[in-house]
């Protein structure tokens, strides 16, 4: 635990420490997105160190999954004929 917690702050020290003169003199639209993200990736961070059964981009992805299958099954052409 004590591993990834470490990694997580080094990543998001460097990230902080490259973006930040980017940051100060970027609009409020690029402030509000870059703000978005970080939530994000904060949280991501947050439930990988704690190892928490959350919900991750995983199970995002999983939602897509029945949708998917069906368009291929609506574009096999070996069904269509």
């Amino acid at each position: 635990m004590y591993g990834q917690l470490v990694c997580i702050l080094i990543l998001a020290a460097v990230m902080l420490i490259c973006d930040f003169p980017k940051f100060s003199s970027a609009c409020s639209r690029d402030r509000l997105v870059y703000g978005a993200m970080m939530v994000v990736i904060l949280y991501l961070g947050f439930i990988f160190v704690a190892a928490k059964p959350w919900p991750n981009l995983d199970t995002i992805f999983n939602l897509f999954t029945g949708p998917a299958k069906q368009i291929v099954q609506w574009l096999d052409p070996a069904k269509s004929s």
